[in-house]
């Protein structure tokens, strides 16, 4: 089964490090596995796909077809393989009517994951994917802590709580883009990261 997403090339948002490479205009085409199909209802893979295309923007590197298939191990999973001059392109999510629907951060670390193949320029660890994609997304769409990075318990616990003023969301978002602005110079960057983000939470008593 496949899926064109509706995208106004206009509502198209600068994205944060991406690289100029040759990629076909629009939204990633995407091709439904039958066990997900099966594990889902028509309305659910509209929200899906809704979600998935206003986290694909901000990843332009991303486009062609992409396989979503199915895991029930991971929140979720990335894959490429290429076989001669072709590369295809894989995500894997838990079934959306048992699990509901990826936050849209676990769907921009995913994608993060395969820019990180297409582009040599960046290193391809869990712990950098997490600091690029929080660098690369909105605040607003950073529903989830980074699961690679080491932040304390109860801010990651209470990621969503009650008065989170300033958000953790923010803060993430902003320290990202300085470790990543400075990673040339700083090959700890991502111990930088966290040193400041810890800093910053335990300044504002979290």
């Amino acid at each position: 089964m496949g899926l064109a997403m509706v995208w106004d090339e206009g509502m198209l948002e600068p994205d944060f490090y991406s690289e100029a490479v040759a990629v076909e205009r629009g939204p990633p085409n995407l091709v439904f596995t039958k066990p997900f199909i099966k594990r889902a209802t028509p309305k659910t893979l509209d929200r899906f796909s809704k979600r998935f295309g206003s986290v694909a923007r901000f990843f332009p590197e991303v486009r062609g077809e992409i396989k979503v298939g199915m895991t029930t191990s991971y929140k979720g999973l990335a894959a490429t393989e290429t076989k001669g001059q072709l590369t295809s392109e894989k995500l894997c999510f838990p079934p959306l009517r048992r699990m509901g629907l990826p936050t849209r951060y676990v769907i921009g670390h995913e994608l993060m994951h395969i820019v990180q193949a297409k582009l040599e320029s960046l290193p391809e660890t869990e712990r950098s994917c997490d600091v690029f994609t929080l660098a690369r997304l909105p605040p607003s769409f950073i529903d989830y802590p980074p699961p690679y990075l080491r932040i304390p318990k109860e801010v990651r616990k209470n990621w969503h709580g009650e008065g989170s003023d300033p958000n953790p969301a923010c803060i993430a978002h902003e320290l990202a883009i300085e470790a990543i602005i400075t990673r040339e110079k700083n090959p700890w960057y991502i111990q930088w990261w966290e040193n400041e983000f810890s800093s910053r939470m335990e300044a504002l008593g979290r």
